[in-house]
């Protein structure tokens, strides 16, 4: 049972429907929020209204993190449902508190921290390479190893509802050039689609990688 669950168990639940905003940029949070289920979407948008994704939100993480922890005033980004998804909300002085006073909950954020970090680095080598094969390449490898859940031995499906735009968006690529790309990996066997997500065979992408180092990563189950 995640070190959190008896102490939220008490807060309120609120349900939003995918697509639907959860916290707008720029405004100031009433509460802290924990997912309790589903996944939420953190993205910008340009000054031509087009969306650039920074990450997700899974069950059991806090957000916004920055405004809980005081390093922020305002929300950074727009906190969207990809998927259906049921959210605590909790007074943050209160949840503060909880952790500061509970060595395994500080330690359960300080796990949190280590792996968005992790995540990041990873994510920033995906974006750096310069062809767009290598691009998709690596950003499917980067959302296999940082969200993927086992099927079976070398078999990982990414529990993301990710559209060929959702992709696009994340990459900076057009949705025309994720399909092209998608379809080489398809045809190559090294993807395919399971009830709307992304599956992998990770020992054949991990073939096509040119750097080893990502896959000694641990993947949080």
């Amino acid at each position: 049972m995640n070190i959190l669950h008896h102490f939220l168990s008490k807060y309120s639940t609120e349900h939003y429907e995918k697509g639907e905003v959860i916290l707008q940029q720029d405004s100031e949070p009433s509460c802290a929020l924990v997912v309790k289920k589903g996944v939420v979407k953190t993205y910008n948008l340009t000054s031509k209204g087009e969306e650039k994704p920074i990450g997700f939100t899974t069950k059991n993480e806090l957000f916004p993190l920055g405004w809980i922890f005081n390093k922020i005033r305002r929300a950074q980004y727009y906190y969207e449902a990809l998927s259906d998804c049921e959210v605590y909300s909790v007074p943050k002085d209160e949840l503060v508190a909880y952790i500061q006073a509970n060595p395994e909950a500080m330690l359960h954020i300080l796990n949190r921290c280590v792996r968005d970090t992790v995540h990041s680095q990873l994510r920033i080598n995906a974006l750096g390479q310069s062809k767009a094969s290598d691009k998709v390449l690596h950003t499917m490898h980067y959302l296999a190893l940082c969200f993927g859940r086992d099927l079976q031995k070398d078999i990982v499906e990414i529990p993301l509802p990710l559209t060929q735009q959702d992709v696009a968006n994340f990459t900076g690529l057009t949705r025309e050039t994720i399909s092209v790309e998608l379809k080489k990996l398809a045809s190559r066997e090294v993807i395919f689609q399971k009830n709307r997500n992304y599956v992998v065979l990770t020992d054949k992408l991990n073939h096509l990688l040119d750097d080893g180092y990502e896959q000694h990563i641990i993947r949080q189950t």
